[in-house]
């Protein structure tokens, strides 16, 4: 992929601007709702006709070695393939295991651990996994620190995205649940849920130019993480005190845009006082 350069990417924000809490469907409003719903018909009749020929119904995505990196892309497609996408995946968690073994001794002297295991689910087959005492909840993804791990909801959350808004909408998911992971890994925690959120988002837009840098962004690719970020912003009027809160549309651009132009360093302390608009 080829990336847009960042001032491309804003002047989307700019456009589309007007609204990861619950990290909704990509498509929930108007007549958006009949073709989303038709989207994730398909793409779970899909996922049922390559259960058969997945290798592991509920395993950790395999990981890949950087000799094996190839662009992160599946645009050009016309129709959903699972293995692609499956390929997808590991491309994304091979590039931010490469990144962040570099970055997290560098930026901040901690020694870099990836996550214990990558795991999707699918609630109409059951229960995901458990995070202490909590049960997965369907149409998210989350970082769970008891078990440090990553988990998504597949069905209703990444291959929806992943279909409709892009293949690097789905890895901006992917990548601000590793940054969550990483923050596990600092000492400085923050205290305030949205600073949270944004750091992610900030970690995220990191590993992000990273990306780009090594070639596995393509035109395009900026837009769809946008799309993701505002996709799942806070519904206007949420105070910035709820502990649900990720913060607004504006607000997780400004703490993405900060990480892609400036590294995780720009991230961490979190810059609270820039990212966070109180008038709301």
């Amino acid at each position: 992929m080829t990336a847009l350069p960042r001032s491309a990417a804003l002047a989307v924000v700019l456009v589309l601007l007007a609204g990861c809490g619950d990290l909704p469907g990509p498509s929930d409003q108007g007549s958006a709702r009949a073709r989303a719903a038709a989207i994730v018909e398909d793409v779970r009749r899909a996922v049922e006709e390559a259960k058969e020929r997945a290798q592991e119904e509920s395993a950790a995505v395999d990981r890949e070695t950087p000799s094996q990196r190839q662009p992160i892309r599946t645009d050009t497609q016309t129709a959903f393939e699972y293995e692609r996408y499956n390929q997808t995946l590991q491309l994304v968690f091979a590039s931010l295991e490469e990144f962040w073994g570099e970055a997290l001794p560098a930026a901040f002297g901690v020694p870099f651990t990836p996550p214990s295991r990558y795991v999707y689910y699918r609630p109409e087959d059951g229960p995901g996994p458990r995070c202490g005492t909590e049960q997965a909840p369907a149409k998210n993804a989350f970082y769970c620190p008891a078990g440090d791990f990553i988990a998504w909801d597949e069905s209703g959350l990444l291959i929806p995205y992943y279909v409709e808004s892009g293949d690097f909408a789905a890895a901006f998911v992917l990548a601000h649940e590793f940054g969550h992971a990483m923050q596990a890994r600092i000492p400085q925690e923050e205290q305030l849920t949205v600073v949270s959120e944004l750091q992610a988002d900030c970690f995220a837009g990191s590993w992000s130019s990273y990306a780009e840098q090594q070639r596995d962004l393509e035109a395009g690719d900026l837009d769809e993480a946008t799309y993701a970020v505002l996709s799942a912003a806070d519904v206007p009027g949420t105070p910035f005190t709820d502990p649900r809160a990720h913060g607004t549309g504006f607000e997780r651009i400004r703490a993405f845009s900060d990480g892609y132009e400036d590294g995780p360093r720009a991230c961490s302390p979190a810059r609270a006082e820039e990212w966070l608009v109180t008038t709301r």
